[in-house]
Order: C-alpha cells, then structure tokens, then sequence
C-alpha cells in the first residue's frame, strides 16, 4: 500500500512540475521584439532640400486631378457584446458494463445487481480485470508457491522524440503512426520514472506462465507483479520478493494478465486487453483506474527457465479515458476536502490544483462514440472539431534476468 502511495505521489509531483512550465512566461525574462513606426521631435527642420535637376525639357505639369470627396463613410456597424464564453466541457463518465457482471463500472458505480459489485454466490468473488465471479480460494493455503521465467524492468521511459514515437509506438488512431500523449511531458516524467526503477521504490516483474521456448511458444499468460529486490541497496536484476499487493487474494489470481500472450521468432507480443485496478492509497482511500487496449511487445533475449529472461526495444501502451482521470482526482480532492479542520492533509492535496491545469495536455485521442453516445473502442487524433478526451501513453522498457525467491517477508 505504501509502495503505490509513494508511487502515486511521484506521478502528482510531476504533474506539478508540467503545471508550472505550462503556466510559466518565456523563461528568458525579455519581451518579443516590437516593430513599429516611431515619429520622434528632434526639434531640427527635416524637410528635404529641392535637388530638382534642369533637364532643358519642357515637362508637363498635370493639373487637373479630380479629388473624390464623397467617400460614405460606415458608421452604424453593429457591435456583439453578448457572446457566450466557454470556459469549461462537462465531463460526462460512460459507464462500461459490456461483458461485466461485477466490479466497478469505471465511474465510480457497479457492474451486475450484487452490493458494491460483489458477486451474488458467496462462494464467488470478482476478478476486476475482467468483470467476472470465480471461485474464491483461501488465500494462506491456495496462494503461488512457484513463477514461471521472469524479467525485472531495469528501465522505464516515455518517447519524447516525434519520430521514436511514431515508430515504436501502438497506433490507436489507425493513421500508421504510433501515438504518445506524454510525449510533450517526457521532460517531467521520464527522470521521477528513471529514479523509482533504479532506487528500488517500484520494481515491476513480468512473469511469463509455463513458458519454456522463448523463440517460439504460440499462446501463454502474461502476468504483471511488484516485487522487491531482496537486496540493500536494490538491484534490477536477481532475486526479487514478490508483494501480496500483485494478488486478488480473495481469489488468488494477479492483478494484471495478459490472456493469450506469445512469442514469434524472439518477439513478445501481448494484448490488446483492459486492466481495471484498484489502487489504494490508503487504508480508507481506494483509487479506481483502468486502462484500455493495453499492448506490449518486446525482444526476448537470453531467455532461461531457472534464471529468467531479458527484454530488448520493449514498448508498452494503453489508453486512459479523460472521465477516468477526472473521476479519480474529484476522489483525491474529496479527500482532501473532507479532512478535518487543524489536521494535516495528505501530501497530494498540494499537488492537485496544478494536476486539474496539467491533465489537458495529455489528451491527444478523441473517442469515437455512437448515437447513444457510448465509446465504441475507435480513436481519432484530436482536432478543434474533436477535443481530446482520452491519452495515449507510451512507455519502452528494457528487462533484465530475474528470479522469484518467494513472497515479501512481513515484518
């Protein structure tokens, strides 16, 4: 839980930062150069000189040149002064139920008929990632004993250079082109990514179930979990502890998979699939997030079923909804509204005036909806016609070898 607060904060902190440079003056300190007609008194007659040079030609004088005085002038122009201004878009959530018979709408309600999204057969609980009832399992006796390979991600960066994200990007607009809406704010983003990877304050595992062939295996799941290096100061790659945070422990399955991952030719390919996670901040603040047409791909090197396996060129992409971030940062304001007069308020509560400035520049895709006006899954660039209500986010990644030893030991 401290883990994805910390990492939470990280993220509103660099929010902050992209507020203020968005809301900044030209960092120079000078004003634009102003070109204009300046008429300056000196006091001295400037009229010129008569330099007209006798030729010995008679030159005609033309005299009679008629001077247009009655020029209508237009006076009666009428001036609007009541045009409406538009200084804020409603935000209106879609809630998405399609397939889903429990857990959270992505609106802050529920899916099915069950309280709070629970499912109606006790012996059954929720899998958020796919809105479905499974069997509930007892989590001391039933949880993982064993992983499958792993990698560690060693590196963690956004694209900030046009023509890297339009090349190894996902294409969610259909143009050929891969799309990254954090890429106007890679220079806030990527140093707080770089620093939480290689100081150890996340460490992400990718586990890759029964896999054996790391050339060719045709269909596998792909899990994602936290983990902790097992030593001081934390490494990227070796042993890892894995946190029970990973899991749904009421049904033991992890928080995110990617059903029917592969490899072809050393080519790791995952997705398209939706991770629904709720995140808590703390004990009594639980974020929702969800983000949509999650993919991955990656080269796969140096792939061993004892000591795990490395990753080159590896991208990851999805798309979060503008609904979705605005719903989660009403719950952090609410929060921060309701805390008790002469008490401190959480250290995000300082962050989010600057977040609400700073979301807009991350919108780069407009859904697509139909008559009803529900998202139909299609993206369009955003124009001025189509404002942007849903960003792309593009990340690459390298792995390293890693190695799970078992879970975090609580102390």
């Amino acid at each position: 839980m401290m883990r994805s607060s910390k990492l939470i904060s990280v993220l509103l902190a660099t929010a902050m930062l992209v507020g203020f440079a968005a809301c900044s003056d030209d960092s120079t300190g000078t004003t634009p150069d102003v070109v204009a007609d300046v008429v300056t008194d000196t006091g001295t007659d400037t009229t010129p000189a008569d330099t007209t040079v006798d030729t010995g030609r008679d030159v005609p004088v033309v005299t009679d040149v008629p001077v247009v005085t009655d020029v209508p002038v237009v006076t009666d122009v009428p001036v609007v002064t009541d045009v409406p201004v538009v200084t804020d878009v409603p935000v209106v959530c879609i809630p998405n139920c399609t397939d889903r018979v429990c857990g959270s709408d992505g609106c802050g309600a529920f899916c099915g008929t069950g309280v709070d999204g629970a499912c109606l057969d006790a012996t059954q609980a929720c899998s958020p990632a796919t809105g479905t009832c499974v069997a509930k399992c007892v989590w001391a006796d039933d949880k993982p004993t064993s992983w499958g390979p792993v990698g560690s991600v060693s590196a963690l960066q956004t694209p900030s250079v046009l023509a890297d994200v339009q090349a190894k990007c996902f294409d969610y607009t259909g143009d050929g082109k891969g799309d990254n809406g954090l890429k106007g704010l890679a220079g806030q983003v990527n140093k707080p990514l770089s620093d939480a990877v290689t100081g150890g304050d996340i460490a992400i595992l990718f586990e890759l179930v029964n896999v054996s062939d790391f050339a060719a295996t045709a269909s596998f799941t792909l899990n994602g979990l936290l983990g902790k290096s097992v030593v001081d100061p934390p490494a990227t790659s070796g042993d890892f502890y894995v946190q029970e945070t990973s899991y749904l422990t009421d049904i033991c399955q992890p928080m995110i998979s990617f059903k029917e991952a592969s490899i072809t030719a050393g080519v790791l390919a995952a997705g398209p699939s939706v991770f629904q996670l709720s995140i808590p901040i703390q004990t009594d603040l639980v974020i929702d997030a969800t983000l949509i047409q999650a993919k991955l791909k990656g080269t796969v090197v140096n792939g061993s079923a004892v000591d795990g396996f490395e990753i080159t060129d590896g991208v990851l992409s999805g798309v979060l909804t503008k609904e979705q971030l605005v719903t989660a940062v009403g719950k952090l304001q609410a929060t921060c509204d309701a805390t008790p007069a002469g008490t401190t308020k959480p250290s995000f509560c300082s962050y989010l005036g600057v977040v609400n400035g700073a979301m807009g520049l991350l919108f780069d895709l407009h859904q697509v909806r139909d008559d009803a006006g529900v998202p139909t899954g299609v993206f369009v660039a955003k124009s001025k016609e189509l404002p942007g209500d849903a960003a792309s986010v593009c990340l690459t990644y390298s792995l390293s070898k890693a190695k799970v030893t078992g879970f975090e030991p609580v102390l």
